[in-house]
């Protein structure tokens, strides 16, 4: 049982690492993924009470904005790594 905890532990704190490694390299992708999930949760999950197909098309791409968006934004920032620069 003891390994099982361990064997948890241990992919938690790779996945907060790598979680910060990315947010560290990748703000502006990290932004639009996170106002997509907020957007994801505020539209879809209310949507779901209806069986109006407009709502589930107008959550998709509600959704999908932020994140062409943000790939959009990403492409026009400088880097943030100063060993990027040279």
């Amino acid at each position: 049982m003891r390994r099982i905890f361990d064997y948890i532990n241990d992919v938690t704190l790779r996945a907060y690492v790598k979680f910060q490694v990315f947010a560290e390299d990748e703000p502006v992708r990290l932004r639009s993924v996170l106002t997509s999930a907020a957007l994801a949760l505020a539209f879809f999950i209310p949507s779901l009470a209806q069986a109006d197909i407009t709502d589930h098309i107008v959550t998709v791409g509600a959704v999908a904005l932020p994140i062409l968006v943000g790939e959009s934004a990403r492409s026009k920032v400088t880097p943030t790594d100063p060993a990027d620069e040279e």
